[in-house]
């Protein structure tokens, strides 16, 4: 790389790391001041949007922590798929920099930086000039000023991304799509002001009228919503713990847990993504007069106003609900259309989440080999087997590799039920919820365990 390149990116601007541990509280205070900015940007209305613009894509606002039509319309979607491209590039040696040296870190850092900005730019770009965020009126000036502010504002959700992963608890984007979907769960579950109204307020409405047939969709989503979420809660306390000794410590042995859900929630929010992206470059194609993708019509649905998919491999990709398949039974009939979407989304969201999770298990580094390296490196050995590398991860090969495939088909299956039964958000969300909280704990845990060990033992004590 040049050299004025490198000190270019090692330079720009950041966020200093603290000189020294941080306290509970002042970890909690800076995560509750970036949390109040976070909400507040979400709910500033983008000057010179229109204000009949369409939302099409209700699940992005899930995965990417946005809201359509604000300051986050893009939320953090540009800052992820720069660090997956990124990452994807380092750990397939494309680009190789020494993450294990100050300056390489520094380096490594600056990439990813510049990276995000370049994707701020382009895909906000992409936003507002394919229209799919509406400009208030014609010409150049309403687009032009809604990217300037879109771009700003990625940049601002950038660095608070930095202060938390520093100065606050867990990481950024974490905490973004955490607030995103809890935001959208309260909105979907209390909000009486919206169209349509919160399921609580639906199914307290419904027996005031004297028609609690009514309320029955609002409490299917409330019980598979609950539902939903125990389930997740269970899967993601499944793990394998596989014992492990250090050689020069006689006696001395750790177990090593490989969970249910392996690679996380990456394999899941990839082919979502993708599924999101064909359904997005269908719509523009439409809109261009290109129909291969599929064909839409405007209609009127529990997200306002929408062009949905009629046809072709996009509506194939948009499966129906438990209510509009009511719906459709007690008028027109059920369609092949509906049943097929049904079964091809399906087979989609498990097999490619399948798919993906081996793959990611490879390109993050978390494959069986990396794993017996890491074993090895640390001192570490399987009791009972000879320390040889082929060995280890010949074992390690047998546990990882399957739960890998498995968890990522979970992950698939979970998603896929929740799109159908309607719940209160998108069956990725509720995984993302679970899997986020966890991630959470463990740092605590992990970062400042002597002094949330006893504020959670007194929470364990209240609750019992």
């Amino acid at each position: 790389m040049n050299e004025k390149l490198r000190n270019f990116i090692s330079n720009l601007p950041s966020v200093p790391v603290p000189e020294k541990k941080l306290d509970l509280a002042t970890k909690f205070k800076w995560t509750f001041v970036i949390l109040l900015l976070f909400v507040i940007m979400s709910f500033v209305t983008l000057f010179g949007v229109s204000k009949s613009y369409s939302l099409n894509f209700e699940i992005l606002q899930v995965l990417i922590a946005s809201h359509f039509g604000s300051l986050l319309s893009l939320g953090i979607g540009p800052i992820v798929s720069a660090s997956i491209v990124i990452q994807m590039l380092q750990s397939t040696d494309i680009i190789h920099i020494d993450t294990t040296t100050r300056d390489g870190r520094v380096l490594f850092q600056g990439m990813q930086k510049l990276a995000s900005i370049s994707f701020i730019v382009i895909e906000n770009g992409i936003y507002v000039f394919s229209g799919t965020l509406t400009p208030a009126g014609p010409g150049l000036f309403f687009p032009l000023i809604m990217l300037v502010q879109l771009i700003l504002a990625g940049i601002i959700l950038m660095f608070m991304d930095e202060v938390v992963s520093k100065w606050g608890i867990g990481s950024g984007i974490s905490l973004f799509i955490l607030a995103g979907i809890s935001l959208q769960l309260i909105n979907t579950a209390f909000n009486p002001f919206i169209s349509p109204i919160g399921a609580v307020p639906a199914i307290i409405s419904a027996f005031l009228a004297g028609v609690p047939l009514n309320a029955v969709f609002s409490v299917v989503a409330i019980i598979s919503t609950v539902g939903l979420f125990a389930v997740s809660i269970w899967l993601q306390g499944i793990k394998v713990e596989l014992p492990l000794s250090f050689g020069r410590l006689r006696g001395y042995s750790i177990r090593w847990p490989v969970s249910l859900f392996y690679t996380s929630i990456i394999p899941i929010v990839l082919v979502v993504s993708l599924v999101a992206a064909i359904q997005f470059l269908g719509l523009s194609l439409f809109n261009a007069g290109i129909t291969f993708l599929g064909r839409y019509q405007v209609e009127h649905t529990i997200f306002g106003v929408q062009q949905v998919p009629i046809s072709g491999i996009a509506a194939l990709l948009s499966p129906p609900t438990l209510q509009q398949l009511y719906i459709s039974a007690t008028t027109t009939g059920i369609t092949l259309l509906q049943i097929e979407s049904m079964l091809v989304y399906t087979i989609i969201l498990v097999i490619g989440a399948a798919a993906f999770s081996y793959a990611w298990m490879y390109l993050g580094g978390q494959d069986p080999k990396s794993v017996t390296r890491q074993v090895m490196e640390s001192g570490l050995s399987m009791p009972g087997f000879r320390r040889d590398e082929r060995v280890l991860t010949d074992i390690f090969r047998r546990y990882i590799v399957p739960l890998a495939i498995i968890g990522g088909a979970l992950t698939g299956l979970v998603a896929a039920l929740a799109t159908f039964l309607d719940t209160l958000t998108a069956g990725i969300g509720i995984l993302l919820v679970v899997m986020i909280i966890y991630q959470f704990y463990y740092s605590l845990l992990q970062e400042n365990g002597d002094e949330f060990r006893p504020i959670k033992d007194r929470i364990v004590r209240g609750a019992d």
